[in-house]
């Protein structure tokens, strides 16, 4: 029999200790274990959970901090359900571990981080973007004994997890724990700067780390796209994140996607109190590459989700949307590249879904680097300059972002030895 995980507030609290130690005792140990090689940060997962298991709960912290510099943020919204858990052995007795739920606890015990201080720190690392995969990388450069700047284009650092995904899911507090440690060991973030040009950095650097994000969403391309009322999906997380959305009460909205982003829309505008949220997906539920939890989520906040439905075009009165235009579709015998059915069209199916904001969120791009070409190691065709996170896998998790930031540090280390001798 498993516990329930009680909910954790910013402070450990007595009974949530009672449910780690219960918990923990699960963990079945294994050697070379499965759930440690399915984690991207690559995070010793039995070793932190032997030490929970044994009260030293801030050793559990310092491990998990080691391996993943996002700690907190990564122990809140992290998809275990993708990850580590699916390679659980404990599944094969009764249910797998809570490891992200157990990883999130363990960090409310982290020692507060002291400056790294290094006797030569002759190279400089310049990274730009603030984001997962920058700070990920500027931490593992530092500890390292390299010095780094790091160059964010908005007036606050943090990346996604700061400006887009939802507070109910993501709090500040988990965000700040983790900038704060980034500040703790000197690490020097300078926002509200634009760089235009990676390489002209390599005057005063001895290399760049490019982890820009992508932060362009991509466009429908059909009739109405520009009417009062269609936002892009970040525009939306962002003004609903910052507060600048008092509430949605009475309005209609439809979200037009299937990916995690979409959900994570839907559920903030039912979160802001929206008299109907709908989602509009061209496929079925089967192609849908969304994790369950949030799918469930979203289900549980009242958002409607209507499969094998496509936008023709976005209607409006003249000024305003007053719905979206649909078709109904089918799912043919051919895949595309991702592997999943191509939807066509069914004749004769149109309808009109009845929306005041329509939300497009069927992914994200970038304009920059567009003539660079980037290595499986994550260095490009321009000597000195790397590239990680999302502007080089494309869209991923926060913890692959992570991922690409420790693997980026490692070349780029091999790199600044080379090049200094």
């Amino acid at each position: 029999m498993t516990l329930n995980m009680p909910e954790i507030a910013i402070q450990p609290t007595r009974q949530a200790e009672t449910w780690v130690a219960s918990e923990a005792a699960r963990c079945l140990s294994c050697y070379d274990p499965p759930c440690q090689r399915a984690c991207p940060a690559s995070i010793p997962i039995p070793e932190f959970i032997r030490s929970v298991r044994t009260g030293n709960l801030r050793y559990a912290a310092d491990l998990i901090r080691e391996a993943n510099p996002l700690a907190a943020v990564c122990g809140t919204v992290c998809p275990e359900e993708i990850f580590c858990q699916t390679k659980c052995t404990r599944a094969q007795i009764d249910s797998p571990l809570k490891i992200r739920e157990l990883h999130s606890l363990a960090t409310l015990f982290e020692r507060h981080s002291a400056n790294i201080e290094h006797e030569e720190e002759r190279q400089r690392v310049a990274v730009i973007g603030a984001g997962p995969a920058g700070l990920s990388c500027a931490v593992k450069l530092k500890t390292a004994g390299v010095n780094s700047v790091i160059f964010e284009s908005r007036e606050i650092a943090g990346g996604v997890p700061r400006n887009s995904i939802p507070k109910f899911r993501l709090p500040d507090s988990a965000v700040d724990v983790d900038l704060n440690y980034v500040a703790n060991i000197g690490i020097d973030i300078i926002t509200d700067t634009v760089i235009k040009n990676p390489a002209d950095l390599l005057y005063e650097f001895d290399a760049v780390y490019v982890a820009t994000g992508l932060p362009r969403c991509r466009k429908l391309g059909i009739p109405g796209e520009d009417t009062s009322g269609v936002v892009p999906s970040l525009f939306f997380l962002d003004e609903a994140r910052a507060g600048r959305i008092a509430s949605l009460d009475g309005r209609k909205v439809v979200v037009i996607g299937g990916g995690n982003v979409s959900l994570d829309v839907a559920s903030a505008a039912a979160h802001l109190g929206a008299a109907e949220v709908r989602l509009l997906y061209r496929r079925g539920p089967l192609e849908m590459k969304v994790w369950r939890s949030e799918l469930d989520a979203a289900s549980a906040r009242g958002v409607a989700i209507d499969y094998l439905t496509a936008p023709k075009a976005l209607v409006s009165d003249g000024d305003c949307l007053t719905g979206v235009k649909c078709v109904k579709t089918e799912l043919c015998d051919e895949t595309d590249s991702s592997g999943r059915r191509i939807p066509r069209e069914v004749p004769d199916s149109e309808f009109v879904v009845a929306a005041d904001i329509a939300i497009v969120a069927i992914g994200m791009t970038s304009g920059y680097l567009r003539d660079v070409t980037i290595n499986p190691d994550l260095s490009t065709s321009i000597p000195g300059i790397f590239v990680g996170g999302d502007l080089a896998r494309g869209e991923g998790t926060i913890v692959e972002a992570v991922a690409d930031g420790k693997k980026a540090a490692h070349k780029i280390l091999e790199y600044v030895a080379q090049v200094g001798k």
